[in-house]
């Protein structure tokens, strides 16, 4: 059950509303706003039952910039868990063709 919190957490995470304050807060550029503008990509992410695997992840976003997220936070994440082997995780801008990274 804790597992199963956990990455409920960390989708409620990694979703738009987190860094949606501080984006519209700040109105010029600043070093370190690949993070803000990357999570307030990143429209939903839901967690089921993989095909292969018994977890899958979905990460669906607005902008290419959400990539960031994915591949720089969550990958190496995922990585270092004991649960890699068990997870199926894809990423992709809505109305494109999903990317497949485990």
């Amino acid at each position: 059950m804790a597992k199963k919190f956990s990455l409920r957490l960390y989708a409620n995470v990694m979703t738009k509303g987190r860094a949606r304050i501080p984006l519209e807060i700040l109105s010029k550029p600043a070093e370190g706003d690949i993070h803000k503008y990357s999570a307030n990509a990143i429209e939903r992410v839901k967690i089921g039952w993989g095909n292969e695997r018994p977890l899958k992840i979905e990460i669906h976003m607005r902008a290419e910039v959400g990539f960031f997220k994915v591949e720089e936070v969550l990958i190496p994440k995922i990585q270092s868990s004991p649960a890699k082997s068990l997870l199926e995780l894809y990423a992709g801008v809505e109305g494109e063709e999903m990317k497949r990274y485990m």
